[in-house]
C-alpha cells in the first residue's frame, strides 16, 4: 500500500515548529495528520493512523476494554487519544500540555523519576 509514515527530524526546534503549519496544511489536503512524538521529530502519518488507534486494535486483539480495563500512560502529543481513550489516562510531569489536558491524572514525577511505575502502584497493578 501506501505511506506508513513519513519522520521529519532536525535539532533546530524554532524550524520545526515554522514547518509544521506548512506540513499541516499539505497534510490536510493529502488525507494525513501531523503530530509529535519527542520536540526534535515531526511525524506525518496517514488520516486515522495514531498511537491511540493502535491502542485500541491491540486491546481488542487481547479482549481488553480501553474504557474499562486500560491504564495509559504518556508525555507527548502523539499520546494524546490514547490517554483520552483509557478507564485512565495518566500524563507523566514533563508531559507536554496536550497530553496533560488530555490525562485523567497528572503525576508530579517524570517519567526519568519513574512516573511511569509510580502510577502503576497508584492505580493498583503490579509493576
Amino acid at each position: 500500500g501506501g505511506m506508513h509514515k513519513l519522520l521529519l527530524m532536525d535539532e533546530d526546534l524554532e524550524k520545526l515548529a515554522r514547518f509544521r503549519p506548512r506540513l499541516e496544511l499539505l497534510a490536510s489536503k493529502n488525507g494525513a495528520t501531523v503530530t509529535q512524538a519527542i520536540p526534535t521529530m515531526l511525524e506525518l502519518l496517514p488520516e486515522g493512523c495514531s498511537k491511540g488507534h493502535g491502542v485500541k486494535k491491540l486491546c481488542e486483539a487481547l479482549g481488553v476494554n480501553v474504557s474499562d480495563e486500560l491504564l495509559a500512560l504518556g508525555d507527548a502529543e502523539n499520546d494524546a487519544g490514547m490517554l483520552e481513550d483509557a478507564a485512565i489516562g495518566v500524563a507523566v510531569g514533563n508531559a507536554c500540555p496536550m497530553a496533560m489536558d488530555a490525562a485523567d491524572f497528572i503525576m508530579r514525577e517524570c517519567h526519568e523519576e519513574g512516573g511511569a511505575g509510580l502510577a502503576m502502584e497508584l492505580f493498583g497493578f503490579d509493576a
